[in-house]
């Protein structure tokens, strides 16, 4: 499997394909890479750029189709962004296909499929001469030291070694926790620009009684009083729904494929040895949950927590609710 760091870097110095297809199950990497695919697109322009975006989850595929035939009015040039595209309904998919055929070079068409989906169609995607496929898969903790290097130097800011190995050890649960936490070390650090072990330590330190590794594994036990005694306290020290739903879809995804993914695999690693413990517990817990129900609720909260102004706890307690009960 390709390294995202590698695939982001490709994406920076080539030429852009005018089809992309994001395939994989962390939804910080899907963010990271729609953000590199709009800055580089962005910085080749020299026209005014219109940016749209449409969900899989919600009734918008004829207004997806529309925008990928007409360029807005106030822009020669669009991005758009298609997440979820296996739920594309039958009636779409073949004018997709047709465009694929023939996409038009003003467009930057990006399209994504998060978790383990596959299909005909989503086949017919991948393999088109016009598509690029990113693999957007959750790395190995092992390989979160450069993505977290890469995030502060395009931050302008450089890392202490022994600074880089305390905030990759602090948050190797997940990389949304990772970045989470060096948005508050640039806030910390200012224009100072050189982030030592102290920074890291000062605020990611011990001054939390939870991390969010305790969340997930209250929700992996279905211990709802726990989960959502842990979320509140998570919330009080500044967490955002994205970090929840990203580490609630990594669980989940997990869970939902363990038998293909874990079972009878032996690390020696000890941090994914217990993360895969952790799974097969959780497999048990959730025995015969509806999983596509599942994501597409995390799907949705993650849609409003960008798009409306509910509170992290007013989107998270429901969310707990109806993933645990």
């Amino acid at each position: 499997m390709p390294f995202i760091l590698d695939e982001l870097e490709k994406i920076e110095k080539g030429q852009l394909a005018p089809v992309y297809l994001l395939y994989g199950d962390d939804l910080y990497l899907e963010e990271e890479a729609i953000g590199t695919l709009i800055e580089v697109f962005s910085k080749n322009s020299t026209a005014a750029i219109e940016k749209k975006s449409f969900y899989g989850t919600e009734n918008s595929a004829d207004s997806f189709i529309r925008s990928l035939l007409n360029i807005g009015m106030f822009a020669s040039q669009q991005i758009i962004i298609y997440k979820d595209i296996p739920k594309l309904t039958t009636g779409y998919r073949k004018q997709l296909l047709r465009y694929i055929d023939r996409p038009e070079q003003n467009i930057l068409l990006i399209l994504s499929s998060t978790g383990g989906q596959k299909g005909k169609f989503f086949t017919s995607i991948r393999k088109h001469p016009s598509v690029e496929t990113v693999s957007i898969w959750t790395p190995p903790p092992n390989q979160f030291p450069a993505l977290i290097q890469r995030k502060f130097k395009k931050e302008g800011y450089q890392i202490d070694p022994e600074a880089l190995d305390i905030l990759a050890v602090s948050t190797n649960d997940s990389l949304s926790h990772a970045f989470s936490e060096i948005e508050k070390i640039i806030v910390y650090a200012g224009d100072t620009y050189e982030i030592t072990p102290d920074n890291i330590r000062a605020v990611v330190g011990g001054e939390k009684n939870y991390q969010m590794s305790d969340f997930i594994h209250a929700v992996g036990e279905r211990d709802l009083y726990q989960a959502i005694h842990i979320c509140l306290a998570l919330i009080e020290t500044g967490v955002k729904s994205p970090y929840f739903v990203s580490s609630l879809y990594l669980l989940f995804v997990n869970v939902w494929a363990y038998k293909q993914i874990h079972q009878g695999v032996r690390d020696t690693y000890y941090p994914l040895q217990k993360m895969r413990e952790q799974y097969k517990n959780a497999s048990k817990k959730y025995t015969g949950s509806n999983f596509g129900n599942l994501f597409n609720r995390l799907l949705d909260v993650d849609r409003k927590a960008k798009s409306t102004s509910l509170s992290t706890e007013d989107l998270m307690i429901p969310l707990i609710y109806q993933v645990i009960k």
